[in-house]
């Protein structure tokens, strides 16, 4: 390291970084000036080539109907079907998960088998927004209606309202990856995505 001048404070004297600090901070640099330079020589850079993030081109009608296929496969009691409608990595419970057990298709039908069997299903639709990721937000009344029917009627009916889900456009259609019926988590959720209830 240079000595510093009598006139000159040590804190202000010249410091040598080592070889490899200065191929590091000469590498940052030029990585830097490559952003600035749209459509430059450094256009082929890897932050040039960077992907945005997918825009969803799933409509609210889409979505409405893949709502519909959901309900649908449930009341055929075709658990494989109702699977289908959502994503591998879906989050899908009836109360707040907070260790997160329902997650995944294989833990989802582990705890729900039963119930689609076993139940029929009505959904209705109060809210949707399409969030700027390109993700859904749907709130719902949920109706589970518990099977066999008596005289015509069901033995029992299960309200959960609000009920709430998150949707991703995927594979060319839109499937659900997040669902509560807890009605505490539900007004949660819609409250980050800004959905009023």
């Amino acid at each position: 390291m240079p000595v510093p001048c009598k006139h000159q404070s040590p804190r202000h004297s010249k410091v040598e970084l080592p070889v490899a600090q200065r191929q590091l901070r000469a590498a940052l640099l030029a990585a830097f000036a490559a952003a600035l330079l749209v459509g430059g020589p450094w256009h082929g850079s890897a932050l040039a080539q960077a992907k945005p993030m997918p825009a969803t081109t799933g409509s609210e009608a889409d979505l409405r109907k893949a709502i519909a296929e959901l309900e649908g496969a449930w009341n055929r009691h075709d658990v494989q079907a109702w699977l289908a409608q959502m994503t591998d990595d879906i989050w899908y419970s009836a109360a707040w998960d907070w260790y997160e057990r329902n997650k995944g298709k294989k833990a989802v039908r582990n705890t729900f088998e039963y119930d689609v069997k076993n139940t029929d299903l009505k959904l209705e639709i109060k809210r949707v927004r399409i969030n700027p990721d390109g993700t859904a937000s749907v709130s719902l009344r949920y109706v589970a209606l518990l099977l066999p029917k008596v005289d015509g009627r069901y033995k029992r009916e299960d309200v959960s309202d609000p009920s709430f889900g998150r949707w991703r456009f995927e594979a060319g259609k839109w499937r659900l990856f997040f669902f509560t019926t807890d009605k505490g988590w539900a007004l949660a959720e819609m409250k980050k995505d800004g959905l009023e209830p």
